[in-house]
């Protein structure tokens, strides 16, 4: 009977430590949902600087419309890169397990635009690793062999290809007149870029359904939080109470 008290309250412990952590969740949905409601979406073209909202569509950066060497898709934007794993040589432990033989995105950036104005995008911010909703950019990934590769890959990489080596190539690109709902800051140079500090936004979900999102993460958490708690409680609790009382 001692070892299933011990049992129950260790169970008990950790159950309450897990409400803890979806306590702190829950704290951070909070903080994000009181941003979202907070910041209301600006016209774009008077978005001169600071942290804003936006609502608009993709458009063409600076130089205008692109083609992605590996769909070939036009877009407004497009990233690809091209690595071979496993990496040659002697890595160290901090060094990645895999060689970048090509690594290029389109000029210029692209823009976030509305009938009231446009606004360049540091592409930096599709990103940003605490990025929330839906993603904007569309994804595409070949691997040789077996996959063909397109003419953007050089015919040196794949004839220099060891055996045991793959090559993966990535293309990442933002369509043109995509529906985004985007939060971050207006940067001097009256570029749109990731928040400093906080809430950093750029999806292809509305604002409310941002907020919607928000509302029933923030109910699951407090209903997780108040299971946990409560068991955890009853369990350490009932475990502790025997194990005081044990002659």
């Amino acid at each position: 009977m001692m070892v299933v008290a011990t049992v129950a309250f260790c169970v008990g412990a950790c159950l309450v430590g897990g409400a803890g952590i979806f306590l702190l969740l829950n704290l951070s949905d909070y903080k994000a949902l009181r941003t979202l409601r907070r910041i209301t979406p600006t016209p774009i073209g008077a978005a001169t600087g600071g942290r804003v909202a936006l609502e608009g569509g993709t458009e063409y950066g600076t130089a205008g419309r692109q083609t992605a060497p590996v769909s070939g898709a036009d877009c407004a934007w497009y990233h690809v890169r091209l690595i071979r794993e496993p990496r040659r040589g002697w890595p160290s432990s901090d060094d990645p397990d895999h060689d970048v033989l090509l690594d290029v995105e389109s000029p210029g950036g692209f823009s976030i635009a509305a009938p009231s104005g446009r606004l360049p995008v540091d592409p930096g911010i599709l990103d940003h690793p605490n990025r929330e909703g839906a993603p904007v950019p569309v994804h595409m990934t070949l691997v040789h062999r077996p996959d063909p590769l397109p003419p953007v890959v050089a015919r040196e990489f794949v004839d220099d290809l060891r055996k045991g080596e793959k090559l993966t190539l990535t293309e990442s690109r933002v369509p043109r007149g995509v529906d985004v709902f985007a939060l971050g800051r207006v940067a001097r140079g009256g570029e749109f870029k990731q928040s400093l500090a906080g809430l950093t936004v750029f999806t292809t979900d509305s604002r409310e359904r941002m907020i919607a999102a928000r509302e029933e993460s923030i109910k699951l958490g407090a209903k997780l939080v108040a299971g946990f708690g409560l068991a955890g409680l009853i369990l350490a609790g009932g475990g502790a109470g025997y194990l005081v009382a044990l002659p």
